[in-house]
């Protein structure tokens, strides 16, 4: 693996972010209108459960951004090294 490969992980990962995170503020903003009206009814539970669910599947996005970049990290470091052996 290259680092031309690492521009589609990063993209799939930040296309990852933007959706769940839109995603929550429509839930959210949806959340907060039936919060007034209807209060604590089933809508309310079910966009609840789907904000938790959003924040469950974008909460690893943090440790595997981390891991890519320090993956390019030592990947331009060996290539360093290699060149400089050479």
């Amino acid at each position: 693996m290259n680092l031309e490969d690492m521009k589609a992980a990063v993209l799939l990962i930040g296309l990852i972010a933007l959706i769940g995170s839109a995603s929550a503020i429509a839930l959210g903003d949806f959340r907060d209108d039936l919060d007034s009206k209807v209060g604590n009814s089933t809508q309310y539970n079910v966009t609840t459960s789907g904000l938790e669910g959003i924040g469950n599947a974008t909460g690893y996005l943090d440790t595997i951004g981390t891991i890519i970049g320090v993956a390019v990290l030592i990947g331009i470091v060996v290539l360093a090294f290699t060149f400089v052996r050479r």
